[in-house]
């Protein structure tokens, strides 16, 4: 059914999830699979510029993304078969909608067949201020969306 999955992943326990249903969808399916960081040089703004030890904060965007695309990419590439994974490394410099945007346009762009990613379930206070990348991704794309929410411990 699905022959080109890709799956965004930001290093958080939630994008962990969403990468292993991902990996086991893709094995079960014979399917590609895309991982995707969508890098965003504004977040790294908010440090003060002596813990960073990057030239610029573009800089350190690119080099935590492809340390999240490189932990990724080699549990993936465990998993699957040889030439089956994938992976690209997105600049957004303004947030959360942008970023989302771009996802899309490269799913849709690059023949994936769904979009998986993980959400942490925010709401109330915190979904106001945070907003949600997983919601705007699934208002802007027309492709079939696997939303895999955090465990909740109880």
């Amino acid at each position: 059914m699905y022959k080109h999955l890709l799956v965004a992943v930001d290093g958080s326990h939630t994008s962990e999830n969403a990468l292993d249903h991902a990996i086991g969808l893709a094995k079960s399916e014979d399917a590609d699979l895309t991982v995707v960081n969508v890098a965003n040089p504004t977040e790294y703004m908010a440090l003060a510029p002596e813990f960073l030890q990057h030239e610029s904060y573009e800089a350190a965007a690119l080099s935590e993304g492809n340390t999240v695309l490189d932990a990724a990419v080699e549990k993936a590439e465990a998993a699957l078969p040889e030439g089956r994974v994938h992976r690209h490394l997105l600049i957004a410099n303004k947030g959360a909608k942008e970023m989302a945007q771009m996802l899309v346009d490269y799913a849709d762009g690059h023949g994936s067949d769904l979009i998986i990613l993980g959400t942490h379930g925010r709401s109330g206070l915190m979904h106001l201020l945070m907003g949600s990348f997983a919601e705007t991704v699934m208002r802007e794309t027309t492709l079939p969306l696997l939303i895999i929410r955090d465990k909740i411990d109880s």
